[in-house]
């Protein structure tokens, strides 16, 4: 009796498993599509090509996604993916959108391509597809951790393999359109800061644009009127900045100034100071030009009265003092002065000056002086320079060297204004009503100014 009721239990169970099973069969994933602009996107399709689900891979990409899409055509997702790419800021007319592409299972990359490409020349929105191939584990595992896919790793990797001094981490949440100039030109920027050129921006403050008479998007008011406008391109010269000069792949600056002077010789004699001599201005401070001098004259300052009788110093005697610095009387007689033999003199009693006529009333009665050799000059032996100059004969030398760039063009037709600007003078258009702003660094966006943090971009 036993036998009877399980016979049928089982046979429930087969087809309830067998039910179950038709239906994982029916619904399972059979194709998987990711892609990245910056917001990072998987499709997951049906055995019909009908989506499945859709993920958002990282937070940007939430605002994209659309719940709706669930059941709907490859070419219908594209599409509404797109409407949300435009409506949220992320492609537009005036801007190449770039994406990285790859897809895995029965539907191939170049199908996809040629849908996404398709769907966006009808919106008239320039775009440069990346097409990855094949990812690995390892991709896979990174694109967990950072929270990308694993294309976009993998695109990531070549970019890394190809300039030793950037990592993955600097690049994982970047745009797909900075990764590819890294990619081309081996800049890049710190996290928190995009790449633009040779620059990197950080949005930092947000105010309300002013309004008045402006040139419309893809215009740029040049001596009052408004002329096309296009981006400079980069060409495969390398330059360098005004001052360097490119040497090997490298912009090198010298920079040379006269060395100075620290140690001195006399080819005869010694080296002193003429304040040491005893040669300086009258009532000035010690000299520090150099002289040579006779090593055998030295000899102690005397009062004048002691000179010899051949030194032409005015000076005279009397009651036991020494005078010198003879003036004539006047009416109110010698003020500050001794009269003498019908002249007014100083008190030298205190004045010691050198035997060999080279004065100073600065100087004591133990100081030293000495005989100036005459057509004897000192000579520099050493030399010194500031530092961060390199000492060169009698000059200091200071070479910079910084990394050359691609040369920037305008594309033909096109004439370069204000040092990065590209016009078509052939090409302008009267002011509209519209917005403008008045702050350095500052992009418009609607009727918003959005102020950056600008700093220069690093490089490999």
């Amino acid at each position: 009796m036993k036998k009877k009721i399980i016979i049928p239990i089982i046979a429930c169970l087969v087809l309830v498993i067998g039910i179950i099973g038709f239906i994982f069969w029916n619904n399972r994933t059979v194709s998987t599509i990711t892609l990245d602009i910056n917001p990072s996107i998987k499709i997951n399709l049906d055995k019909n090509e009908k989506v499945k689900s859709i993920v958002a891979l990282n937070d940007d990409a939430k605002e994209i996604i659309d719940n709706n899409i669930k059941g709907k055509s490859i070419e219908e997702t594209i599409n509404t993916l797109v409407d949300n790419l435009i409506d949220k800021g992320y492609a537009k007319e005036t801007d190449t959108i770039e994406i990285i592409l790859h897809s895995e299972g029965k539907i191939s990359n170049n199908e996809i391509k040629e849908v996404l490409n398709k769907n966006l020349q009808d919106k008239k929105i320039p775009s440069d597809i990346i097409v990855v191939d094949k990812v690995i584990k390892e991709d896979e595992k990174l694109a967990i951790k950072y929270n990308v896919s694993p294309a976009k790793i993998s695109y990531i990797k070549t970019i890394v393999e190809e300039n030793k001094n950037i990592y993955i981490e600097d690049l994982v949440n970047k745009p797909v359109g900075e990764l590819n100039e890294t990619k081309t030109t081996g800049k890049y920027c710190e996290s928190g800061y995009t790449l633009e050129g040779d620059w990197c921006l950080k949005e930092i403050n947000r105010v309300d644009a002013k309004s008045d008479m402006v040139c419309e998007i893809g215009y740029y008011e040049y001596n009052g009127k408004c002329y096309e406008e296009e981006h400079l391109i980069e060409t495969d010269k390398l330059v360098c900045q005004e001052e360097f000069k490119l040497v090997d792949g490298k912009c090198i600056r010298e920079e040379t100034i006269d060395a100075t002077p620290s140690k001195y010789s006399c080819s005869k004699g010694m080296v002193k100071t003429k304040g040491e001599v005893g040669i300086a201005p009258y009532e000035s401070g010690p000299s520090k030009e150099l002289v040579c001098v006779d090593e055998s004259s030295i000899t102690h300052p005397v009062i004048p009265c002691e000179l010899p009788a051949s030194d032409p110093t005015e000076r005279t005697s009397s009651g036991g003092k020494c005078y010198w610095h003879r003036a004539p009387v006047i009416e109110a007689g010698c003020p500050g002065k001794t009269q003498i033999g019908g002249f007014c003199w100083d008190d030298a009693s205190n004045i010691y000056l050198c035997p060999n006529g080279y004065n100073s009333n600065k100087r004591t009665k133990d100081d030293y002086c000495y005989t100036v050799l005459k057509n004897v000059n000192p000579i520099v032996t050493e030399y010194t320079c500031e530092e961060g100059y390199n000492l060169e004969n009698n000059k200091c030398v200071k070479k910079e060297t910084e990394d050359a760039f691609y040369e920037r063009v305008c594309p033909s037709g096109y004439n370069k204004v204000d040092n990065d600007r590209c016009i078509n003078m052939n090409k302008f258009k009267n002011k509209v009503d519209g917005y403008y702003c008045e702050e350095d660094n500052s992009r418009l966006r609607g009727n918003m100014c959005i102020i950056y943090d600008v700093i220069e971009a690093k490089h490999n």
